[in-house]
This record gives structure tokens, sequence and C-alpha cells, in this order.
């Protein structure tokens, strides 16, 4: 570990084809070394899923050590299969969140969640309500970063209903918008 601040950086990248990821890990942990900040993805655990024994819970426990080492956390909340964000980012936001961590979130997306879910007159097509606040996904997301003093970033992107592709995930700009914004939490 360094001696400098660690951010764990959540999100769906880890599920992207390794070119990808490898080059979206390497751009985020460059822009947080410029402001003298250290990332830690989940990709960075060697990890020997052939021969464990429960290849899911190795890969728990090692992200799950990477956030207790971790002194803040950015989680991408763009959409992922589906109208919200990844289950699992959702979790490791809520974890970092719990431990009194600075979090921020970010979206490439700028359709609210409202808008990204199906239905009319406010109900899905399986008559259960969607909430109508406009946010960037659920509220619980959105109003817990906020209570816990970090920020929701959000992009440009209109939502797509077959989804964003994998190289649409990273948008530098944002990225660096939430960098911003967790440093200042830092300081």
């Amino acid at each position: 570990m360094s001696d400098r601040p660690s951010v764990y950086l959540a999100g769906p990248e880890v599920f992207f084809p390794d070119t990808l990821r490898i080059h979206i890990d390497e751009r985020k942990k460059a822009i947080l070394a410029d402001v003298g900040l250290q990332g830690l993805s989940p990709s960075d655990n060697q990890l020997d899923l052939e021969n464990a024994a429960d290849p899911g819970q190795l890969i728990y426990d090692a992200n799950k050590q990477l956030m207790d080492e971790a002194t803040a956390l950015i989680a991408n909340l763009t959409p992922f299969r589906g109208p919200s964000a990844d289950a699992g980012t959702i979790f490791e936001l809520g974890y970092m969140i719990a431990a009194g961590k600075p979090s921020v979130g970010f979206s490439v997306c700028k359709t609210p969640y409202n808008q990204r879910v199906k239905g009319k007159d406010g109900v899905d097509s399986n008559g259960a309500a969607i909430e109508p606040f406009g946010l960037c996904d659920n509220l619980m997301l959105d109003c817990g970063l906020v209570r816990a003093g970090g920020h929701m970033v959000h992009g440009a992107r209109p939502y797509l209903e077959r989804g964003f592709a994998p190289e649409d995930f990273f948008d530098e700009a944002l990225f660096i918008r939430a960098v911003q914004h967790l440093r200042s939490a830092l300081l």
C-alpha cells in the first residue's frame, strides 16, 4: 500500500473485455495519481479461481479486503444490464458509506431513473410504483450519497434501452469531475 489515500474503484468494468477493462483501470488510476490518490480496482486481485473451492466467495473476500484498505470510493453507477446500476457496485457503495468512507458516484447517463423504467402513469408493467423523483438512480443511492457527504456526478449521454456498450461506460471528463468532488471531501 502507498502512503497516498486510496480509492476503491467500483463499477461494472470488471465484466468488460480485458483490453478495455485494463485501459479504463489505467486511465482512472492515472487521473487519481495526478491528484495524489491511489486507485484500487477489483481487477488488481490476483486470484486462482480455477483451483478455488468457492470462486464467488474468494472474489467477494478479496474485494472486501480492498474496500477495507481503501480510504474512499468512486462508484460507476451507469445503468448496467437494465435501467439501474450494477447490483455489486450498489452493494460496494452501501458498504463504503456504512463504513463512513467518503464516496462519490457517477453515471454517464443523463436520463433520470424514472424515465428509464418502462411504465405508464407512474407504474411499471407489473403495477409497481416508479419513483417519480428524477434522480440518477434509486433514491437510496442518490440521497444516501448526499447524506453521507458525497456527490452524484451526472453525464450527458441519453439512456439507450439496449444498454450502453462497454466502451461507453467511461467518460474521462466525467470521471475527473468525480475525482474533484472526492478530493474536496478528503481535504
